[in-house]
């Protein structure tokens, strides 16, 4: 179990791994911390994590022993992001009208994590190269739950022009701290304020405490993610890899790392926060 409702310890909360998820939120705010308990999970179920990080990989390093693909600038992004979709394309063909959707038994999950997403937008000399990115991103986006690949987007920028292009094709919110009421809108859309979400009112010494806003069920609940150590990251790793964030099996068998007690390994493929109830 990862967590559960601060209100009733009893109840697990959970976000399916099937859901493409945006992280937002300022600086410090626990966007690192939502990153680890997502990979953390992955790992602890077998399945894939790609990772973009241009920020020449200082978060994404810290991973290396459980990664399947990186990019650490904008060249292997494209060709990361290239290869995701050449992933889509082979499991669409060999499974399309045999099955809707595709689970674990049929086809390893693949989740692909975004970090700093804003650094992929690009002007000038590098213009023509973002923009083929944020293209194979809305890609993905839009053709990948179905076969059991899912896209986890970080950002400290809300606004769609610069950040987020792609912005609607993200269906699930995760916001952490933020300066305003407006980049809350710009963030969860109005729809979640009205619900009750104040990301804007989230303490400076609260780190990991966000607003979950869900717009396929329009539904908004305030969240704690637990803190996630340096030592618990460094401590992932996949059984069978070789090491430099490049899968050395198409089967890729997880570790299983010992993580503090109020977290472990997942009955099944959910991804879970630790949260608590806003009155609504």
């Amino acid at each position: 179990m990862l967590g559960s409702e601060i209100v009733n310890p009893k109840i697990d909360v959970s976000v399916p791994r099937t859901a493409h998820l945006a992280i937002i939120g300022e600086s410090n705010s626990g966007k690192g911390s939502v990153l680890a308990n997502l990979i953390s999970q992955e790992v602890a179920v077998g399945g894939e994590v790609w990772f973009i990080d241009l920020k020449a990989g200082m978060e994404a390093e810290n991973y290396a022993q459980a990664l399947d693909r990186k990019a650490y600038d904008l060249d292997e992004a494209e060709a990361l992001l290239s290869d995701f979709n050449a992933g889509v394309d082979a499991r669409a063909e060999q499974w399309r009208g045999k099955m809707r959707s595709l689970d674990d038994a049929q086809a390893v999950h693949r989740l692909l994590v975004i970090d700093e997403a804003a650094d992929m937008i690009r002007s000038g000399a590098n213009k023509k190269k973002s923009d083929a990115c944020v293209e194979l991103i809305r890609s993905a986006l839009s053709r990948s739950r179905a076969l059991n690949c899912t896209v986890v987007v970080a950002t400290q920028n809300p606004r769609v022009s610069t950040s987020l292009p792609y912005r609607s094709l993200l269906l699930t919110t995760l916001a952490l701290r933020l300066n305003s009421k407006s980049e809350a809108v710009m963030a969860m859309g109005e729809d979640a304020v009205r619900r009750g979400a104040r990301p804007w009112q989230i303490p400076f010494n609260r780190p990991g405490d966000g607003y979950l806003w869900d717009a396929e069920t329009n539904q908004v609940r305030y969240l704690h993610v637990p803190f996630v150590t340096d030592e618990e990251i460094h401590a992932l790793h996949r059984v069978g890899g070789d090491g430099d964030g490049r899968s050395g099996s198409d089967s890729p068998v997880p570790a299983t790392p010992s993580f503090s007690g109020h977290r472990g390994l997942l009955r099944r493929p959910l991804l879970r926060c630790e949260m608590r109830d806003e009155d609504e």
